[in-house]
């Protein structure tokens, strides 16, 4: 298994129209790949450009203007960033969205009648740029700080109460949807010595699907001791109305689930503020799930 998904899978809230090192000399080498890889998101350089999509972007003016409002943009939320991961994790962002734009705008070049009837190719691609910029400004009531910013710092805060292991991350998939939005899902592992707690979100034929696991390592592999759905009263994660928890105690091991290479530990279009509590005790509590 890789850490290539087909599938989508916890949403970003954000949806738009149209997603420790040891030792100062690997330090340094992982700064300087940090800078390298920042290079994508710059401005287009209309005087070069040589894929369709660029050419796309670089025949409307309006287009050209919001791509370089988008770097100015981009440019300042690196500024803003409080540590080196955060920045690392803003720029792998911005290269996955980068990917996912220029992926919706070229199914649009090569099937024309994937685009709707009131907008045009270039429009849409304006729009996507545009509500990208809107999300690096976008900030909670009351802050300064960018929200893509804010839930990466409340994810390094949630998880230094735990041991983390080669298990935890964010296994995040990012794309443009059908009614042309940008969205990101993401299978968001927990661990703490050798427990392993696991949320899976996956959008599928318009729905998003919800599945919880429970792990321990064994032999240096997760073992899923139980599991849980918010999309099968059979499993059920909680008590609602009529439908009672129940944990499955005995689930098949799941699939594209557990990645075979580290996960970034930071996600910031991931909003996973709703995982606290049921991670905490998942992780703390050796008999968990609780019993029926």
């Amino acid at each position: 298994m890789t850490l290539a998904r087909s599938a989508c899978s916890a949403r970003s809230t954000y949806s738009a129209g149209f997603a420790g090192f040891a030792g100062f000399a690997v330090k340094g080498l992982f700064l300087a790949g940090v800078f390298a890889l920042s290079a994508p998101a710059m401005a287009i350089n209309c005087a070069k450009a040589g894929t369709a999509v660029e050419k796309l972007i670089c025949a409307d003016k309006a287009t050209v203007a919001a791509d370089a409002g988008l770097n100015r943009a981009y440019q300042a939320i690196l500024k803003q960033a409080p540590d080196d991961s955060i920045r690392a994790m803003l720029v792998a962002s911005q290269k996955r969205w980068l990917e996912a734009r220029d992926r919706a705008l070229e199914r649009l070049l090569t099937d024309p009648d994937a685009v709707p009837d009131d907008k045009t190719a270039s429009g849409i691609a304006r729009e996507l740029i545009e509500n990208r910029s809107a999300q690096f400004k976008e900030t909670g009531k009351g802050s300064a700080t960018p929200t893509i910013i804010r839930r990466a710092v409340q994810q390094q805060k949630f998880q230094s109460q735990f041991t983390g292991g080669a298990f935890a991350g964010y296994w995040t998939s990012c794309d443009v949807l059908p009614h042309d939005y940008y969205d990101c899902f993401a299978i968001r592992h927990y661990q703490h010595n050798d427990r392993v707690c696991s949320v899976d979100e996956s959008w599928a034929s318009g729905a998003v699907y919800t599945k919880r696991y429970v792990a321990n390592v064994v032999d240096g592999k997760p073992r899923v001791i139980a599991s849980c759905s918010f999309s099968s009263a059979d499993e059920a994660c909680a008590t609602v109305g009529d439908t009672k928890a129940n944990w499955n105690r005995q689930p098949e091991t799941p699939q594209y689930v557990y990645a075979d290479k580290p996960l970034p530990k930071l996600d910031g279009e991931i909003d996973a503020s709703e995982d606290a509590e049921w991670v905490q005790a998942c992780l703390t509590d050796p008999a968990y799930p609780p019993g029926q």
